[in-house]
């Protein structure tokens, strides 16, 4: 009798999971297995009854515990898990795109692989989107889209900012060291970092176009190029403080950010396009500055070429949250929309940043 309880206890409780109302039925179950099929023994009832008893405390304890966050319990339908969120959509003829929404990094490519969800402190695509440069921890990595991690390299710090050169030779990064941010340059597979200044702003620093030379927002709020080839610096004759910098995808111009408007450097001329700014870059090979509209939910974009001179102004509906290369992207609600293409749906309060498509 004692061994056939004993196989029938280990059927109703090995491999399952506890239904609502499992102990109870677990009890009469096993009390109803007992029923002798002789007289039974005293010793053995008193013995039976007393496993009876010690398995209904159990019950009770185990949902005591539970109850108390001792000890995790599944009883009934289990939670539904949270959706995942909307991966990032491609738009036509870009090789990828990338962006960090709440501090969490979505990247997908041309090829259909896509990273998902990393936490991440900053991000930047390489050309052609072959790899993304990012943030982890106090170190900067490289991987490939698929998530394979091609090298890793330790920062000493969190990385606020990162810029991959267009040629895809270098990797300009900033961290947070101490009480300081410092700009190094990196080999783009992820050796000879070299420390560039070692007091500088937490600003995406951005390359020229050959690759040679890669500006930035020094401690003062200067903004700075330093040339790669000659090592020596150039101080951009823009009052600071300097918000953020871009340069041209040809040539040697370069915007330059104040909280009062953009600066455009051409050669030896310049010209300022006042107002608030959102958002600024260069799109089709001119560069877009976007304000806030006269509506709440409103902007206008402006245009000007590389010399500075404008090209007109249109107005969207939304919050500009970047200018790429290809399109500008705007928040419309709860989505990222660039043209006629939703990128991506994100929460009501999320932050975005460091979107790129290559």
């Amino acid at each position: 009798m004692s061994s056939e309880l004993e196989r029938q206890l280990e059927g109703l409780f090995e491999g399952h999971e506890p239904d609502p109302g499992a102990g109870e039925e677990a009890l009469h179950r096993a009390l109803r297995a007992l029923q002798p099929v002789a007289a039974p023994h005293r010793g053995l009832r008193t013995g039976v009854l007393a496993f009876a008893a010690a398995l209904v405390l159990l019950i009770i304890a185990a949902g005591a515990l539970a109850t108390a966050g001792a000890l995790h319990v599944s009883i009934g339908s289990k939670t539904k898990p949270r959706p995942a969120p909307t991966r990032l959509v491609l738009p036509k003829g870009a090789n990828g795109i990338a962006a960090v929404v709440d501090g969490r990094l979505s990247v997908i490519t041309e090829s259909g692989l896509g990273l998902q969800g990393r936490p991440v402190s900053a991000a930047a695509l390489s050309p052609r989107a072959l790899y993304v440069a990012a943030g982890a921890g106090n170190s900067l990595v490289a991987m490939a889209p698929d998530g394979r991690r091609a090298w890793t390299h330790h920062a000493g710090g969190r990385v606020v900012a990162i810029a991959w050169a267009p040629d895809g030779f270098r990797i300009a990064y900033v961290v947070y060291v101490g009480h300081h941010y410092a700009l190094h340059v990196i080999y783009g597979n992820g050796i000879h970092d070299t420390t560039i200044d070692g007091s500088v702003r937490a600003v995406k620093p951005s390359w020229r176009a050959d690759s040679l030379a890669v500006a930035y927002v020094g401690a003062g709020g200067k903004a700075v190029i330093y040339d790669i080839g000659h090592e020596n610096r150039k101080l951009i004759p823009v009052r600071a403080p300097v918000t953020g910098l871009a340069f041209a995808p040809t040539g040697d111009s370069i915007a330059v950010a104040q909280p009062t408007g953009v600066w455009v450097l051409h050669q030896s001329a310049a010209g300022k396009i006042p107002g608030a700014v959102e958002s600024f870059g260069w799109l089709r090979g001119r560069l877009a500055v976007a304000g806030p509209g006269r509506g709440p939910d409103s902007a206008v974009v402006r245009i000007v070429g590389t010399d500075g001179a404008s090209s007109g102004s249109y107005r969207v509906h939304g919050t500009v949250v970047a200018v790429t290369p290809k399109l500008v992207v705007v928040r419309s609600s709860r989505k990222l929309v660039g043209g006629n293409t939703t990128l991506l749906t994100v929460a009501p309060g999320a932050t975005v940043r460091d979107l790129a498509i290559g």
